[in-house]
């Protein structure tokens, strides 16, 4: 099997020739607010060879308007709108790596159109590794965040989501594998899922 691709056939027997095709792939990576998501899915994208999209950079560039702008400026109801729109304008023509923002998965019904388009991935982080990376961010770009309450921010963003999260079907420690171990993993899960 090609890493880049999968094959898969429809179950319709009388078809099941004609219809047999490689179709390309797609894997949204999820996670907590400073779980190192973009990080991440850059650098899988460019290990694979695969296309990649940072879903909140892509929202900026298609408004004009940054998502953190959109929820201070807006409301967070506007925003997840716009980001449900965004995300769902995305063209599948080649295999990709998404980026997703904090909440992607858990508003507008995101998370069950993502597995119906694709693999999704949960980044499993501890509290305190994110925690530092949000103190070392710049405070403006995650309004969800209270800069002076960042722990209880945390843990309230975390219980909110936390039964979202949970229906994402694989997940990872990121910290506690090495990258060669992270790749596998991806082509282990993009070689035996398929979008439901």
């Amino acid at each position: 099997m090609s890493t880049n691709f999968t094959t898969w056939a429809f179950k319709d027997g009388k078809n099941r020739k004609k219809l047999n095709r490689q179709v390309p792939r797609t894997l949204f990576i999820c996670g907590l607010p400073g779980s190192g998501k973009s990080t991440l899915g850059k650098k899988i994208a460019n290990n694979l060879n695969f296309s990649f999209i940072d879903l909140d950079h892509r929202i900026t560039s298609e408004t004009g308007i940054s998502p953190a702008a959109w929820i201070s400026e807006h409301s967070q109801e506007v925003f997840r709108t716009k980001e449900a729109e965004a995300l769902r304008s995305i063209s599948f023509s080649s295999n990709l790596v998404v980026s997703c923002g904090g909440g992607t998965p858990c508003f507008q019904n995101n998370l069950d159109w993502m597995l119906q388009h694709g693999v999704c991935l949960f980044l499993d982080v501890p509290e305190g590794m994110v925690l530092r990376r949000l103190e070392q961010a710049e405070s403006a770009a995650r309004p969800l965040i209270d800069e002076n309450k960042m722990l209880e921010s945390l843990r309230s963003i975390a219980e909110s989501r936390k039964s979202c999260y949970d229906k994402i079907p694989h997940r990872i420690e990121p910290h506690r594998l090495s990258f060669a171990e992270i790749i596998a993993e991806v082509k282990r899960i993009l070689a035996t899922d398929q979008p439901k």
